[in-house]
């Protein structure tokens, strides 16, 4: 069964920060740009809170050296974190649910870039942005999950889901099909020497017969995540977008990390290669005690007893509603980390912020948003 991601930036406007928190527009490999991280201790006892529909949430908030100052709740159950301040919660019943993460001491900022959910068919989807792992992508050639060297990135920076598809071969393809509005490209170069030509090492796009030809942008660290290499709007609807290798100079090589994508649906249950979970309601199994007559008919009985008083319930319920006007709930924010695919040309890098001996105060020269 495919499984359908959102993603959630930073600064989504339905992420409810709880203490004082630094957000920064930064240059470098994040998310739409952006990341946030504490500014006090107090952050211990909660640093932001996120309601969302869906059946799972996983968040990644590297911290750099182990800290045993994390804490989340889920639904209100108090959950375990892992050392390095990352989150991923099992499956969760299709419906709302609501995240409380807490981190205080640490000796270098946490970043917080983005969040995922595992949307769910109460999950609406439309407008908002999906993120699809370069393992859930269709590859013909000579592609390989080994990376050509080792990552030069910090703690702050990674890939998605810590993978990635890389390749050097000419005429090397990648398939994707999606139903939505945009498109993106994102992956990382490898081999680049500062000063040469970028325009041998470049790739072809193709959505519904539509070609363009694309190198990597011009200001593109050697081997740093989330560098943008295609994006493009199109039509609300099913496409179909083909990546092939045109050009590749050695040393250099081509990584693919994720695809990201606008829905121009409601639901995932519209979505291709949706499939509905399987019922999971307990079932007594074969061999176990049986019921004897007596029980039966007081079980029936009662279950007819409890019909009747949610019959009349219901009808009491339905009569107060109609009495009123509905208004729809606010589910998420419309303004998603990729709206309409857009960023800017330039490849975006900056330096992290490093707690001093203070751990309240923090080093940097990035700017500050509110």
């Amino acid at each position: 069964m495919s499984t359908f991601t959102l993603l959630v930036d930073d600064q989504d406007a339905q992420i409810n920060f709880l203490c004082p928190t630094l957000k920064q527009k930064v240059f470098g490999s994040y998310s739409n740009s952006t990341w946030s991280t504490i500014k006090s201790e107090s952050c211990k006892t909660g640093w932001f809170e996120y309601s969302f529909y869906g059946t799972g949430i996983k968040v990644d908030i590297p911290t750099a050296q182990p800290s045993q100052d994390v804490s989340v709740t889920l639904d209100n159950a108090p959950l375990t974190a892992q050392a390095d301040g990352s989150f991923e919660s099992s499956a969760l019943p299709d419906g709302q649910h609501t995240l409380k993460y807490a981190i205080g001491s640490v000796k270098q900022a946490p970043v917080f870039d983005y969040l995922t959910v595992t949307a769910g068919p109460s999950t609406p989807i439309n407008g908002r942005t999906l993120i699809v792992d370069d393992s859930q992508l269709t590859y013909k050639g000579n592609w390989s999950t080994n990376p050509p060297q080792a990552p030069k990135y910090d703690y702050s920076s990674s890939l998605y889901r810590d993978t990635a598809h890389w390749s050097s071969t000419v005429g090397d393809t990648i398939e994707f099909e999606f139903t939505g509005t945009s498109v993106a490209v994102y992956g990382l170069a490898a081999g680049i020497m500062e000063g040469s030509r970028r325009n041998n090492l470049t790739a072809s796009y193709t959505i519904d017969g539509v070609t363009q030809t694309r190198g990597i942008p011009a200001e593109t660290f050697d081997s740093v995540p989330m560098t943008e290499f295609f994006h493009a709007n199109v039509p609300g609807g099913r496409h179909t977008l083909v990546i092939n290798l045109t050009d590749v100079a050695h040393p250099r090589t081509f990584g693919i990390d994720f695809i990201a994508y606008n829905a121009s649906v409601d639901s995932i249950t519209s979505l291709p290669g949706y499939q509905p979970t399987a019922n999971a309601a307990p079932k007594f199994e074969a061999g176990s005690s049986k019921l004897n007559g007596g029980a039966v008919a007081g079980i029936v009985v009662g279950t007819l007893a409890l019909v009747g008083v949610l019959v009349a319930a219901g009808w009491f319920w339905r009569s107060r509603q109609a009495k009123k006007s509905k208004s729809p709930v606010a589910l998420g924010s419309g303004n998603s980390s990729y709206d309409d695919i857009e960023a800017s040309s330039a490849y975006r890098f900056s330096c992290l912020p490093r707690f001093s001996a203070n751990p309240l105060r923090l080093e940097h020269a990035a700017q500050q948003r509110d």
